[in-house]
């Protein structure tokens, strides 16, 4: 029988195909401590409506978290790296999964994802699981 802490695995996701890779990979190493499975998606402004496909897409990473037993977070705040590390502590996250960062410069003055990796206290553990594998390869932080 473990004893300790109970793992707490949070998935950040976007409304991008890649979330289902990353809800599988969060489900398995959920699965494997005995753990709960947290999906966040936190949209930047008031609103989730912001483009064609969006709403489609979240609805989509939704059901299928959904259906493997997750607790669903949808959320809209201006500054989403704060949210993200108010709700680590909220929720007492032990583990977070996210998408590989931008490549290029230019990608990444338009991204959350640097500000994000900023807020994760140490005591937390990141997988970062990369882009374009077929299976997901972490990366640990």
């Amino acid at each position: 029988m473990k004893t300790g802490k109970k793992e707490k695995v949070l998935v950040l996701v976007t409304p991008q195909k890649n979330g289902l890779r990353l809800i599988d990979y969060g489900f398995s190493m959920a699965l494997a401590n005995d753990g709960e499975l947290h999906i966040l998606h936190v949209q930047k402004g008031n609103s989730i409506f912001d483009g064609n496909d969006t709403l489609k897409r979240l609805q989509e990473l939704i059901d299928y978290g959904s259906r493997l037993g997750a607790c669903i977070h949808v959320q809209c705040d201006n500054n989403v790296a704060d949210f993200v590390g108010k709700f680590l502590k909220k929720e007492k996250i032990t583990c977070v999964i996210l998408g590989e960062g931008p490549f290029s410069k230019a990608e990444r003055k338009f991204s959350e994802w640097e500000h994000i990796i900023d807020v994760i206290p140490e005591e937390i553990r990141l997988h970062v699981v990369a882009r374009d594998e077929v299976h997901p390869q972490q990366m640990i932080i």
